[in-house]
């Protein structure tokens, strides 16, 4: 991915259960519920304690989140995990063929004839992305 691509996290608030909330310096807030990894992954398996999980911190310059023992997630995958979560398959579609393209915000407006704010808005949800747009994705890609 593209660094121009990068919304960086601007703070994180613990909810109940293993919910995070997260604020992105863009301005999106997404909620992402961490008891799935906690499970199927043994290194997030220490995030089953609710006091180690609420010391989770912002850390490398807004690009990651991090708790005590050095583990954390970067804030593209908490984007993609709350759109997931969301049931935004459309989202994350989009992301998923930027990402594949190594596109800009502003290459992959280019490439399909949008301007830079709508890709951002599809790429993080705040927008739905209509079918025609997808379309238009695929055959650029095929194009290629």
């Amino acid at each position: 991915m593209s660094k121009q691509n990068i919304n960086r996290l601007k703070s994180v608030k613990p909810l109940r259960g293993m919910v995070l909330e997260i604020r992105y310096t863009g301005g999106q807030l997404v909620r992402v519920d961490c008891s799935e990894l906690a499970d199927r992954f043994a290194v997030f398996s220490a995030l089953k304690d609710r006091a180690f999980f609420k010391q989770v911190v912002v850390s490398d310059w807004g690009h990651t989140l991090e708790w005590p023992n050095g583990e954390g997630l970067d804030a593209d995958r908490l984007m993609e995990m709350a759109l997931e979560q969301q049931g935004r398959t459309d989202a994350l579609e989009f992301r998923r063929w930027q990402d594949r393209n190594g596109l800009s915000l502003t290459d992959a407006a280019e490439a399909i004839g949008l301007t830079r704010r709508t890709v951002s808005q599809y790429r993080t949800g705040a927008r739905p992305v209509p079918r025609t747009v997808m379309l238009a994705c695929k055959g650029w890609e095929l194009g290629r």
